[in-house]
């Protein structure tokens, strides 16, 4: 008998949890008053919850710069935004409003 294959079902769930955090992040930006700052909260809440130490290594930063940029209590890069976004399998897109 033969071990089933988890990898089909891990894709899942990645791709559902992606999906959950493109639809929060979405919302959060068409949000009335919304700033710079709340967008990285939301992004480090985001992040905290998939998983910070690979949100920051794909940044190239340790977890705690991470952490900092996306706080506030640093200046946050976009090439941060981008990574960010990547390493937690979403696009950022532009649309006409």
């Amino acid at each position: 008998m033969s071990v089933p294959d988890n990898r089909f079902a891990n894709a899942r769930v990645t791709n559902l949890r992606a999906a959950e955090m493109a639809e929060y992040l979405d919302g959060r930006l068409h949000m009335i008053n919304y700033d710079e700052s709340t967008f990285a909260r939301s992004l480090l809440l985001a992040s905290e919850l998939y998983g910070m130490s690979h949100v920051a290594y794909e940044c190239g930063l340790s977890s705690d710069a991470m952490r900092r940029q996306l706080s506030g209590t640093r200046p946050l890069y976009f090439d941060s935004v981008l990574g960010a976004m990547r390493a937690l399998g979403i696009r950022l897109r532009i649309e006409v409003v």
